[in-house]
């Protein structure tokens, strides 16, 4: 059997990291309110982008220390060093899609030695927070990170695109990879969709289903 080439794609918040980041910065700066507006962007009423603005709205703190503090303790995936070597070592590209924001993501990355390119909404730090969508679709405004156009255009030539991810921001992305690794909410979603996916609870069950992988194309 032929060695396929692969290039994987990668939520950030519940995935790579232990805790949701963003989660834990609302859950921990907001006042009351925000459950709801949470409530209206996973049920598609807001945005993405109207989501933060009014999420913003109720921060206590407004401090680009205040984030930073938060993401100090958040932890990384156990395996996910060991699964950037392996990729690394095999040739496979790794491309990280959030919908959450760069500062926090560019902070842990750095903290935890890695360089890995992503791509994620955009923190601005003044008396107020705001949010730059770069990466939004011109076609779809839901998601500030439209992850689905990303994940075409990066594919490139590779053979077989690799999705793994937790949540509703990975609906469309999964939808439209050749594989997927999922847990949670996007295991259901897929489960739901009739596809073929691969649940996961950590990366160290994405390596040994790799590792199999490796093992059939060598036999």
């Amino acid at each position: 059997m032929e060695k396929e080439k692969l290039v994987f794609f990668v939520d950030f918040d519940g995935t790579i990291t232990k805790r949701d980041v963003c989660e834990a910065i609302v859950t921990e700066l907001a006042s009351e309110g925000w459950i709801e507006i949470n409530d209206q962007w996973e049920n598609k009423q807001l945005s993405t982008l109207e989501c933060a603005r009014e999420t913003f709205k109720l921060f206590k703190r407004k401090d680009s220390l205040a984030f930073k503090e938060i993401a100090d303790m958040i932890e990384i995936d156990d395996e996910f060093l060991v699964f950037v070597d392996y990729c690394k070592n095999q040739g496979y590209p790794i491309y990280i899609l959030s919908d959450g924001y760069d500062y926090y993501i560019d902070y842990i990355l750095k903290r935890e030695g890695l360089s890995l390119p992503y791509y994620a909404n955009k923190l601005i730090f003044s008396s107020e927070i705001e949010i730059q969508v770069p990466y939004q679709s011109d076609h779809c405004d839901l998601c500030g990170v439209c992850k689905t156009e990303l994940m075409l255009e990066l594919k490139k030539t590779f053979q077989k695109s690799i999705y793994i991810g937790d949540g509703s921001s990975d609906f469309c992305p999964a939808e439209k990879a050749d594989y997927v690794f999922a847990k949670k909410k996007l295991y259901d979603y897929c489960v739901s969709l009739g596809r073929q996916v691969d649940k996961f609870e950590s990366f160290h069950d994405i390596l040994e289903r790799l590792y199999y992988w490796e093992k059939e194309i060598t036999k």
